[in-house]
This record gives structure tokens, C-alpha cells and sequence, in this order.
């Protein structure tokens, strides 16, 4: 058999989830990446919030989900650019 028909093949059992991506506002999880992305940071910055405990994620099957509630709490703690504050000077 060759390697086109295994490929077309392989890709018809796909299921149409799998296919189409599921929007930002619709999604009820996020990976650290897609976290990131959203705070227009980088993945390795998601990640430095989980190990801080800033975020708390869904921990199953070996991979990391943030849930929404999670994201929206993040964004509510924000606070407004102080730079008298930054570096522990007051």
C-alpha cells in the first residue's frame, strides 16, 4: 500500500473535532501556550505562573489545562501600572 493511501486513510478516521479548531471564546480550557497567547506573553511565562501558584491547572493524562474560571480570575487580579511599586522601592 503506499504512503498516500495510508495518509488518506488515516485522515478519514480522524473525527471532525479533531480537525476544526474550537475558537478562544469558546473554549472552556486552555493549554499553557494558549494562556500565554491570550496574555500575549510566552509559554515559558505560563508555566513560571503555574510552579508559582498563581494559576492553578487541570492536571490529568500528563498535560497541564487551564480552565476558564481560572483565566478570568487571573485577569480580574490585575492592577494598575505603578512604577513606584516595581523592584520593592515604595
Amino acid at each position: 500500500m503506499s504512503y498516500e493511501a495510508i495518509r488518506g486513510q488515516r485522515a478519514q478516521t480522524q473525527s471532525r473535532v479533531a480537525r476544526e479548531p474550537i475558537p478562544f471564546e469558546k473554549r472552556v480550557a486552555f493549554s499553557p501556550a494558549e494562556f500565554a497567547a491570550l496574555c500575549g506573553r510566552s509559554a515559558t511565562w505560563a508555566y513560571r505562573q503555574i510552579y508559582a501558584g498563581r494559576i492553578k491547572p487541570i492536571c490529568d493524562c500528563g498535560r497541564l489545562l487551564i480552565p476558564r474560571s481560572e483565566v478570568d480570575s487571573f485577569l480580574a487580579r490585575k492592577t494598575e501600572y505603578n512604577p513606584a511599586t516595581i523592584g520593592g522601592a515604595e
